[in-house]
């Protein structure tokens, strides 16, 4: 759910290149694909659900329905059409996104997870790749929030996997993302990608001494590039127009318009100033900012739910959070903090929470999970094991703890 994304667009592409014309049977199939597998998925939870993950089918069930009876003004963001099976809001929130947190709830080997984010993690960043070749051959450029928001997740972990595990594959698929959202052109994921390094240096293993020197390395390393921070920012402009690409980001910063909001601060003040004591109902944050969305997370709840019980679910999401971050379980620490990078960061830039965006569920049900300290072993590391041996799960516990 979180990697699918970037596979149907490199399907979408190579069908395209191949019959030279728009082709939607392979958005069909990719998603009878993902319905199956979520199917299955639910097959293994054997008919049973968590109290938890049924409370927030409900809350978003009753929510939406409300929200579509009472504000009328709201529907037309709500539904699109049945057929409609890739951008229907309703399908985003409800197949897409909300069982991204039914599904976390019930993991309990978090090391099989965490080699399993891994591989889809790679997987989305060199299909991502293909698709980007693929529509340079069309003389076509990618539409740039999009396809930077689907590398996200992919490039952030195979990032940390790296820092984790030291695998080059890894860390070749983490320097493609980067480059491919570098020009491509969106800022909000350069933001977020930041963040999860900062996260992957403070959580590694180096003495204070290490993480001191290597901060003054960085900074001095910074000062000189700004010092030839022009005549840098031109090479590369010219190094990459020389081969028939354009990069949004450069050209910003190019024109001094990098840090520029884009009217989001525009958009922004218009829904707070619509801010009600109960909210205008799920989506509601469309109508007052005239068909934009919050491009930020607090706004657009505070906006949807009112300041009553906004202020409450934003208080919950932080407690969650922070609980997550402290979690004893090293890998599933590590998992809350990918997932956080690329959803909560950049749910502060852009997107809305409410459209395709299984990372959020998927981090509050991991957060959730880390409520219980103590970790869960599956069947297999359960059995009893000959005296002198220790499971591989109990030693990969071990390793990472």
């Amino acid at each position: 759910m979180i990697c699918f994304p970037p596979i149907v667009h490199f399907v979408n592409q190579l069908c395209r290149t191949i019959f030279g014309t728009g082709f939607t049977l392979d958005t069909l199939i990719c998603y009878a694909v993902l319905a199956a597998m979520l199917i299955a998925s639910v097959k293994q939870l054997h008919y049973q659900i968590k109290p938890d993950a049924l409370f927030i089918i409900i809350l978003f069930a009753v929510a939406f329905a409300i929200s579509y009876s009472f504000a009328e003004e709201n529907q037309r963001y709500m539904f699109t059409d049945w057929t409609d099976f890739a951008g229907n809001p309703a399908y985003l929130l409800f197949i897409f996104s909300i069982p991204g947190y039914v599904f976390m709830r019930y993991i309990t080997d978090y090391e099989r997870m965490f080699e399993v984010c891994r591989y889809f993690s790679v997987i989305a960043v060199f299909c991502s790749l293909g698709s980007f070749l693929l529509m340079l051959l069309r003389n076509r450029q990618p539409e740039y929030m999009s396809f930077s928001y689907n590398l996200l997740f992919g490039t952030i972990f195979s990032s940390m996997y790296f820092f984790r595990k030291k695998k080059p594959l890894s860390l070749i698929a983490a320097v493609i993302g980067v480059v491919l959202i570098f020009l491509v052109g969106a800022r909000g994921p350069l933001a977020c990608f930041i963040v999860s390094l900062v996260i992957c240096f403070l959580l590694s293993k180096l003495s204070v001494s290490k993480k001191i020197i290597l901060t003054l390395l960085f900074v001095t390393i910074g000062l000189f590039i700004m010092v030839l921070w022009d005549q840098i920012l031109l090479a590369m402009k010219n190094a990459i127009d020389g081969i028939g690409i354009s990069s949004r980001t450069l050209d910003l910063l190019l024109n001094g318009e990098f840090f520029s909001d884009s009217s989001r601060g525009e958009i922004q003040q218009k829904i707070i100033d619509g801010f009600t004591l109960f909210g205008r109902g799920l989506y509601g944050d469309r109508v007052v900012g005239d068909n934009h969305y919050a491009h930020n997370l607090f706004i657009e709840v505070i906006s949807q739910w009112g300041y009553l019980f906004g202020s409450l679910l934003i208080a919950a999401l932080g407690i969650l959070i922070f609980k997550g971050f402290r979690t004893k379980n090293a890998t599933l620490q590590l998992l809350i903090f990918a997932f956080f990078s690329s959803s909560v960061i950049k749910l502060m830039f852009s997107e809305s929470y409410l459209t395709h965006n299984a990372v959020f569920f998927v981090l509050i049900a991991s957060c959730v999970n880390a409520l219980d300290e103590t970790p869960v072993l599956p069947a297999a590391a359960e059995q009893e094991e000959p005296a002198g041996k220790q499971s591989k799960y109990i030693k990969a516990s071990n390793r990472y703890g």
